[in-house]
């Protein structure tokens, strides 16, 4: 059943009613198996109702917008429901952009809201962005170290998941020992003295999986710090990826150095 303005059912079993927003929906002595995406007005009489949730509409189509932040300006180019791809066009990257643990941005549709320019100085940028996960409008804060947890369903704001990937390729079948890697950047600095702890992931099958290589917590005010895994083992050919992952520990990461016993 798909979106409509009035949803009146009697003396029937609706299986699943979804892909709203409808404005009301009625229903007496029926069965209803799942109500996603619920109408602002639901009167039910006489019904078992075997699941009521909210989320996201149902939209298959790709959508395409721009923004400029930090001096950065992206592409944001939304799979349908799969995935949220971003370009970046000072790094020449693209990246994957979700909300909680979703591969896809709630932000549907955005824009550089050149009248709110007054407005930055307390939301942190001029980026105005509208959510179809929860219908709301907000500005992007590049400062902020929570997302909105009412964005993913959650009942408090949650720590952004962050992952940066790295990789060291080498040719031959001979094996290259990996004496440990070295993390360089703006480390100490964060504000959230309860997300410290940065975590390295390594592959040597193409990134088909990853080993757990130890969880490093950086000491808040130590800006000196560096983040260095030690004894790494060796590595075969093609070479082996490199996954960072911190939850707002790590405000800028300028380098990874690995060290291979030749100097490097």
């Amino acid at each position: 059943m798909t979106a409509a303005a009035t949803i009146s059912a009697s003396q029937e079993q609706v299986l699943a009613v979804g892909a709203f927003p409808s404005q009301y929906l009625h229903s007496s002595q029926e069965q209803i198996l799942a109500n996603v995406k619920p109408t602002p007005n639901i009167s039910m009489s006489q019904i078992n109702v075997y699941a009521l949730a909210r989320g996201s509409n149902v939209d298959p189509s790709v959508r395409a917008w721009t923004f400029t932040l930090d001096n950065h300006n992206y592409y944001v180019l939304r799979l349908g429901t799969q995935e949220t791809l971003i370009y970046d066009d000072h790094s020449q990257q693209w990246y994957t952009w979700g909300s909680g643990d979703d591969r896809v941005w709630k932000a549907y549709n955005g824009i550089n809201w050149h009248g709110g320019e007054s407005w930055s100085f307390t939301y942190g940028s001029n980026v105005l962005v509208g959510d179809d996960g929860n219908g709301s409008v907000y500005f992007l804060n590049p400062f902020q170290d929570t997302d909105d947890g009412a964005v993913a369903g959650a009942s408090s704001p949650f720590p952004f998941r962050r992952e940066v990937y790295g990789q060291v390729s080498f040719r031959g079948y001979n094996r290259m020992p990996c004496f440990g890697v070295q993390l360089q950047g703006s480390i100490g600095s964060q504000t959230n003295t309860t997300l410290t702890a940065v975590d390295l992931y390594t592959s040597d099958d193409r990134g088909q999986t990853y080993q757990g290589a130890g969880t490093l917590n950086i000491t808040t005010g130590n800006i000196d710090s560096r983040l260095y895994w030690r004894s790494l083992g060796s590595m075969k050919a093609p070479g082996r990826i490199f996954k960072v992952v911190d939850y707002g520990s790590l405000k800028r990461i300028d380098s990874m150095e690995m060290l291979d016993g030749s100097g490097k």
